[in-house]
């Protein structure tokens, strides 16, 4: 593949970013062949919500190709395997340990798109084995993981993006400046909440096995 520069990477990831939340049925685009040289081979790990959204918003893109994802839930893989074979018309391949994707020599860059405990030791791993990376938000953890991540990639020389672009947008600029410019006065009580009202009812179920489908303990991996 030929070298990609950082303008290049972040075109093709702000493009992603735009685009995370797109159908999969208006983001299925067919495009005629081009050079392998000029074609961006992506790996997904963590197959969720967010990690195909941004995978869809990147196959809207003519040169990025799918070749594998992964995720603990195999029942989660092979739906998107085939979410990506109608989008792309190829099935990339699918695994339940995200490092088979690591390992690849023929991937260039990989979506981190897991639960936030999982972000940092794919990212690591991946700069270790010359890949570039898209990391869904938070960064980390933790302070101590964020900076392991930042040094993976200064030191292998990756290009790795955090999915904050809300922090780039036009609006979020204005209400920052609007703030720092005093003209709220002075500040005595602060509210914040959080919209997730898209989960739906989680409930509160019962202790019990996971499903024979899902390796658990790869899902809880670093964590408590």
């Amino acid at each position: 593949m030929k070298k990609m520069t950082r303008r290049s990477f972040s075109k093709i990831s702000a493009g992603a970013a735009a685009m995370a939340g797109i159908s999969s049925a208006s983001a299925a685009i067919r495009t005629s062949p081009l050079s392998p040289n000029d074609r961006l081979a992506v790996g997904l790990i963590g197959a969720g919500g967010m990690g195909m959204g941004n995978l869809r918003g990147m196959l809207r893109i003519p040169e990025v190709d799918c070749l594998a994802l992964a995720d603990v839930d195999m029942r989660r893989v092979e739906k998107n395997r085939t979410v990506v074979e109608d989008t792309r018309g190829r099935k990339p391949e699918g695994y339940q340990d995200f490092r088979r994707i690591i390992e690849r020599k023929d991937i260039d860059m990989v979506i981190v798109g897991t639960p936030d405990h999982w972000h940092a030791l794919p990212t690591v791993l991946a700069c270790q084995e010359g890949k570039d990376v898209y990391c869904e938000k938070p960064l980390a953890t933790s302070i101590a993981e964020g900076r392991a991540m930042v040094r993976a990639a200064e030191k292998y020389g990756r290009i790795v993006q955090v999915g904050t672009q809300q922090r780039s947008a036009g609006h979020f600029r204005d209400a920052v400046e609007f703030v720092q410019s005093g003209k709220l006065g002075k500040i005595r009580h602060v509210r914040a909440w959080a919209y997730i009202d898209w989960t739906g009812a989680l409930g509160n179920p019962p202790n019990e096995a996971p499903p024979d489908e899902v390796d658990y303990d790869m899902w809880l991996g670093p964590a408590e």
